[in-house]
């Protein structure tokens, strides 16, 4: 089953991109249907790929991507809020477009696709 994009893109919580001392941010809520992510990553920015062990989930507890995995899955509830962090990617403001792919139990493969502008700390 398809999910179209524009409703994927509603998983990206708007302004969340940010930078940080250890790289850059954003959060993802799921305000859809409850999800199963079975594998999170890879994550592209501006057309760079980062793999799962270069991103950092924060839900109810911080791990690498790589450790979401179908026998370790993460569940998003509806209302769910996490927060990526891409550690060392360090872009300078203005727009980007990222691309975050993920498999789902429930649908099968997504990919949440947005542009957002990165603003100075």
């Amino acid at each position: 089953m398809a999910i179209p994009s524009a409703l994927l893109r509603r998983f990206y919580v708007g302004k969340s991109l940010r930078p940080r001392e250890n790289g850059i941010e954003f959060q993802l809520a799921n305000h859809i249907a409850p999800t199963t992510i079975l594998t999170l990553g890879p994550v592209e920015v501006d057309g760079e790929l980062f793999a799962p062990d270069q991103i950092i989930v924060q839900a109810s507890k911080s791990r690498p991507a790589s450790a979401i995995r179908e026998q370790a899955p993460l569940f998003l509830p509806m209302g769910k809020v996490i927060t990526l962090t891409i550690p060392q990617l360090h872009l300078k403001p203005g727009r980007h477009q990222v691309i975050v792919h993920a498999l789902t139990k429930e649908v099968g493969p997504v990919s949440i696709e947005f542009d957002d502008t990165l603003v100075s700390p």
